[in-house]
């Protein structure tokens, strides 16, 4: 008896050993279809790669938070002096330039354009509300030497009048009293309005710690390149913004002033077509300059935005030396000849092209389950225009195509070579993948594939499919083996059973045996 239940045991144990891998076997192939479901999944919802949030296609784009590296490189980089540098063009929304874009640089002066944002956001009458310079606001520009220009006690200014004085001349007494007003007295309280409102545009390294920009030992005032032109965009859109930021001369009259008026002249040389420095540049607009002049923290920003022959680019230039290493006070703006510079290469080297056409055809898939048809031609569902090297053509451009839901085959007699199946019913226009355009490597956008015609499913291929499928799936396996192991379970009892009955039989035949 022990040796039976030894064989049955055996016989147990060999059953679950051959039902084991068939049991991985059938997880494995569930994980690998969950795997590739997920993956057409996400493919189908992924937005237009073109590098900027609102494509390539056209429209006012923003920078794009995860354009760390510069696309292209200008020749003569080695020139440049600012420290931190973004350049975006503006039509396709795509990064074109940048350097040490996230680094945390002082904003000195570029302050102001969240100063006036905050303020011609606010609720109140530019034309006819009015302020007049506090002592508590004097005395601290007078502590710190920061000018009043031309600025003094009892005058009254409308805040349109203290916008232009902060914008053009960049007076830092206008800018605090813009300040106070706003803020009800407390400049504080302001410059928590425009942290939160460099937060809502997506500058989160972005810190305000007054509304002038002046370097105060222990303040917290900091920006990047790529915050600054986040929050240079927004101001693009603010059409009062671009106004007064583009005014060389503004002359204010303000109540108890001199009858003459308070002339303040832009610091912005490059929009000065008379300037004798040769900073002017044809076709540049705004958007605020900013220096800090002390001795261990001179440097010198400057955010403007240029448009020549149906180009726009943005152009942030932030920590361009003031002084040279020696402490002397350098004679040219740095950051205005940096902005010179990215702007001749930009409008020089670039030009916005068409990738891709709609209808173009790209590729082919095959097809299953349809006794018709085993192949359709795949054609791009978009447009596709970007900006390019002018000398880039649609011949340089490499298309890696995506196909959704595919299913991979071995090609018969092609030892280690695949391709790739959808299944029908397929509709003609439907989306079944995307193509990514590569150049020199990196990709600069896609476009949705759809199918070129309609495809019907066969109804027997789709039912034998279905038995393959149900046959080859876990439940089905699980069962099997259930089965098997019943079976032999059985058998074993059966056989454990016949031999105790035959055993049983044989000893009630036996006759008994006498006593001696």
């Amino acid at each position: 008896m022990k040796r039976w239940c030894a064989f049955l045991l055996a016989m147990t144990i060999a059953c679950t050993m051959l039902a084991t891998p068939l049991l991985a076997a059938s997880k494995d192939d569930g994980a690998s279809a969950g795997s590739s479901e997920a993956s057409s999944g996400n493919s189908s919802s992924e937005p237009d790669s073109s590098g900027s949030p609102d494509g390539a296609s056209g429209g006012a784009g923003s920078a794009s938070p995860d354009a760390s590296l510069s696309p292209y490189v200008p020749p003569d980089e080695e020139l440049y002096q600012s420290q931190g540098i973004y350049l975006l063009n503006v039509d396709s929304g795509e990064p074109v330039y940048n350097r040490n874009e996230m680094e945390r640089i002082q904003p000195a002066s570029l302050t102001k354009i969240m100063t006036a944002l905050v303020v011609l956001e606010s609720d109140h009458d530019l034309d006819n509300e009015t302020t007049e310079l506090k002592t508590y606001i004097q005395n601290y520009l007078y502590n710190l030497q920061a000018g009043d220009g031309g600025i003094y006690q009892g005058v009254q200014f409308t805040l349109r009048d203290l916008l232009y004085g902060s914008l053009t001349q960049s007076v830092n007494a206008a800018a605090m009293m813009l300040a106070d007003y706003v803020g009800n007295g407390s400049i504080e309280d302001f410059c928590v309005m425009m942290n939160q409102k460099a937060k809502e545009i997506g500058a989160k390294n972005t810190h305000f710690s007054n509304p002038t920009g002046l370097y105060i030992e222990g303040e917290e005032n900091y920006t990047t390149a790529y915050d600054m032109a986040l929050i240079a965009q927004y101001a693009m859109q603010n059409e009062d913004y671009m106004e007064i930021a583009n005014t060389r001369v503004y002359t204010a009259y303000p109540t108890g002033g001199p009858e003459s008026g308070i002339t303040w002249i832009s610091t912005n040389k490059m929009i000065n077509a008379a300037d004798t420095d040769g900073y002017y540049y044809e076709g540049l607009r705004g958007i605020k300059t900013g220096t800090l002049p002390e001795p261990g923290q001179g440097v010198v920003n400057f955010v403007s935005t240029a448009t020549r022959d149906g180009y726009t680019y943005l152009a942030v230039c932030l920590g361009a030396p003031y002084r040279s290493p020696d402490g002397e006070i350098y004679a040219n703006n740095l950051a205005f000849r940096d902005t010179a510079r990215l702007y001749d290469w930009a409008f020089d080297s670039f030009r916005v092209k068409t990738l891709m056409s709609v209808g173009e055809e790209v590729a082919g898939v095959n097809v299953r389950l349809s006794w018709d048809t085993d192949y359709i031609k795949l054609f791009a569902a978009d447009k596709f225009a970007t900006l390019v090297p002018k000398d880039v053509t649609g011949s340089d451009i490499e298309p890696q195509v995506e196909i959704y839901k595919a299913i991979e085959r071995p090609v018969k007699g092609q030892k280690g070579k695949t391709e790739l199946f959808i299944d029908a019913p397929v509709e003609k226009g439907q989306e079944v993948g995307r193509v990514k355009l590569m150049l020199m490597g990196e990709e600069v956008g896609s476009v949705p594939l759809v199918a070129g015609e309609t495809v019907e499913a066969s109804v027997a291929l789709v039912y034998l499919e279905k038995v393959k499928a149900f046959f080859g799936n876990f439940i089905f396996k699980f069962i099997l083996i259930f089965v098997i192991i019943v079976i032999v379970l059985y058998i074993a009892l059966m056989i454990v059973r016949n031999h105790n009955k035959r055993r049983y039989q044989a000893k009630r035949r036996r006759p008994p045996q006498q006593k001696r």
